[in-house]
């Protein structure tokens, strides 16, 4: 390629671009530099439409929602203690039943009969008790008439000693004397036993007498048994049997509780447990069906819940009142009057520990203390609050905001 024809080509490429890219730049400098100034327009800031609520130092009484459940605190299982049939049933699951009320009756016919053994064993032992007296009796007059006896055989032995010493009789006679004598004295030792040994034979007839009085009273124990009474005032739970089945000592039968001993558990936050434990007497309000009952705090659990961070409290039901075991209930309890405290609105509470106030239609963060619910003039529910920093009449914002933080502007609705 010639000079002249490479000059052209590079003047094509390369110069003459960059010469046209040059001028635009130069233009565009140009232009930025001449065209005329524009004021900018200030930045105003947002005001934020807010609802207040005006608040007002007291004294009040800080109510806890409270959610529990019916529990019974006697609670029974009723079980057969003898081998029997049943005769009959005369409860249902649900049955509200009467203190002393029959509830099951068992055949008592076996149990009768097992009765009747018993007394005639023990009216034999009685017999057999009169019989060892009156045989003592005897014993006691024969052995005064063998001691007489004995007396009279002595002398003839004397005697016959006599006559034989002086030959006058025959040495057989001594003999014969003297064999009654100690026959007799045979039979007054025998007869002297029978008397020492009465007092042993009458305690063991005695002790039997007492073994078969025992057996006695627990066939008539057994036999009462076969009816099977309510202890208390309740409600059947559950009946497992029915007519016709077989019974065995320690079947359970029957089981209820007791309507007048119920009560409501229910856990308390591990926050409000020191106004629980302050000794006070404190109560919670319960409404049912229509009606309003008041329920006293009978005690707190000896266990805390590891899971839920709270302790379990017991209150006790009013006897009439018609709530089932195991039925899901709503308290209000009324703790201690707590002193410079401030009813609000739930909507003013931001977390569980913060307000805004409005000072100079800016928002100004006030950390409080929440001690429970209460209820409004109209019965609206309100949040019980506290704080050194809040004072009357200041306005706090009751609406949700979700960039609030302090220094924001609003505007009062």
């Amino acid at each position: 390629m010639s000079a002249k024809n490479f000059a052209a080509a590079l003047f094509k490429k390369v110069i003459l671009p960059a010469a046209i890219i040059g001028a635009g730049v130069a233009v565009f400098m140009y232009m930025q530099n001449t065209k005329p100034s524009v004021p900018a327009e200030p930045i105003q800031e947002k005001a934020w439409a807010v609802a207040t609520f005006k608040v007002d130092i007291t004294n009040a009484s800080p109510e806890l929602n409270l959610y529990g459940a019916v529990e019974a605190s006697e609670t029974v299982q009723l079980s057969a203690t003898v081998n029997a049939y049943v005769d009959q049933v005369n409860i249902a699951k649900g049955d509200v039943v009467n203190k002393g009320q029959t509830l099951i009756t068992l055949d008592d016919r076996e149990l009768k009969l097992t009765l009747a053994q018993r007394e005639a064993s023990l009216r034999d032992i009685e017999a057999r008790i009169a019989s060892e007296i009156n045989r003592n009796a005897t014993d006691t007059k024969s052995y005064a008439i063998e001691q007489k006896l004995q007396d009279l055989n002595i002398k003839n032995l004397e005697r016959q000693q006599e006559l034989v010493a002086n030959n006058m009789a025959p040495a057989s006679r001594l003999d014969d004397a003297n064999k009654a004598v100690h026959q007799q004295q045979l039979s007054l030792i025998n007869r002297q036993s029978n008397l020492n040994d009465h007092t042993n034979r009458l305690a063991q007839l005695k002790a039997s007498a007492a073994q078969s009085q025992s057996q006695l009273e627990f066939a008539e124990l057994d036999l009462e048994r076969t009816t099977i009474s309510a202890p208390f005032t309740g409600r059947i739970l559950s009946v497992n049997t029915a007519v016709g089945n077989r019974a065995r000592n320690g079947d359970k039968v029957v089981s209820l509780y007791n309507t007048q001993n119920l009560e409501v558990r229910s856990q308390i936050p591990a926050r409000y447990l020191s106004y629980l434990q302050s000794g006070k007497q404190l109560s919670a309000n319960l409404s049912h069906a229509g009606k309003d009952y008041q329920l006293q705090l009978d005690r707190l659990s000896a266990e805390a819940s590891n899971s839920q961070g709270g302790i379990d409290a017991f209150f006790n039901l009013p006897s009439k009142t018609n709530l089932e075991v195991g039925r899901n209930v709503q308290l209000v309890l009324a703790l201690p009057e707590e002193a410079n405290v401030a009813a609000i609105p739930a909507l003013a509470l931001y977390g569980q520990g913060r307000v805004y106030r409005i000072v100079d239609n800016r928002l100004q963060a006030v950390q409080v203390e929440r001690l429970g619910e209460i209820r409004g003039t109209n019965q609206q529910p309100l949040t019980l609050i506290r704080s050194a920093d809040l004072n009357d009449g200041d306005l706090l914002i009751t609406t949700q905001l979700p960039n609030a933080v302090t220094g924001l502007l609003v505007e009062i609705n």
